[in-house]
């Protein structure tokens, strides 16, 4: 259960999950690398596993059990844990260096940042789909509207039914090599940290067809069978973009013009 509360289970530390992304970590929030992130914890935690809406009571809980730290901490000693930030040289000598936090590194640096989400979109690799539907998420929490969000949420649906693929090196599985069951199981931490952002949407955008998206698989969830939930994704895919699109159009914000600059 700890591990649920720790920074493996963040949007804010994208490139990892509870069986994804081995090593350090590295927060966006706190702009620093999680050298233990499976017992690193903060009071902003926003867990990838469910939307928020469903879990906020035990997020407002946790926010308040470690309000008295100002960045991160020991999610079992309830130590403070000190910034550390991210150093490209620090990473090559000592032979740590990891593509997706590289990049997740430089997110502060890019602007504007939905430059940055719109490029990590696409493809079929299991930490930068994981990656890439947290920095929507991060996106969508900070903004907190559907408004300036619906573009990434369109390109997150129209991958959901991608089978996400995964190196031994991605998998979180210690000593041991990640047999066919681990993967599986991995599969399942990308699936719901993207769903979760389209429930997510769906609360700001009002379309409870999308909060409660869960509802509408037939039971190929509740039984974690991903050949038969691919089936009905297949379906749910093109529905919720057009459900989506129509939205936008409706409250006139699907892609609106720029505004006319005033004549001189």
């Amino acid at each position: 259960m700890d591990e649920l509360f720790s920074c493996r289970n963040c949007i804010h530390n994208c490139g990892q999950s509870l069986l994804i992304g081995r090593g350090a970590g590295y927060c966006i929030q706190h702009d620093s690398v999680l050298f233990q992130p499976e017992r690193s914890t903060c009071k902003y935690l926003h867990r990838k596993d469910l939307p928020r809406f469903v879990v906020d009571e035990g997020l407002r809980e946790h926010a308040g059990e470690f309000a008295g730290f100002s960045g991160i901490a020991d999610l079992i000693d309830y130590k403070p844990i000190d910034r550390l930030q991210y150093s490209e040289k620090f990473v090559w000598e000592h032979g740590q260096f990891d593509p997706v936090n590289q990049s997740l590194a430089q997110y502060h640096k890019t602007d504007p940042s939905w430059i940055f989400l719109q490029a990590m979109s696409g493809g079929i690799d299991g930490r930068r789909l994981l990656a890439h539907a947290s920095l929507v998420r991060r996106y969508m929490d900070h903004c907190g509207t559907w408004r300036s969000s619906y573009r990434f949420i369109l390109a997150l649906v129209q991958e959901l039914s991608n089978t996400p693929q995964f190196q031994d090196k991605d998998m979180n599985s210690g000593d041991v090599i990640p047999d066919d069951e681990f993967r599986q199981d991995a599969l399942w931490d990308v699936f719901f940290t993207r769903l979760s952002g389209i429930q997510e949407y769906g609360f700001h955008s009002g379309q409870e067809v999308l909060m409660w998206a869960t509802d509408q698989f037939n039971g190929a969830l509740a039984e974690l069978n991903w050949s038969a939930l691919i089936t009905v994704l297949n379906d749910k895919v093109q529905e919720w973009t057009d459900l989506i699109i129509r939205h936008a159009v409706d409250e006139g914000e699907f892609f609106p013009p720029p505004t006319a600059t005033a004549a001189v």
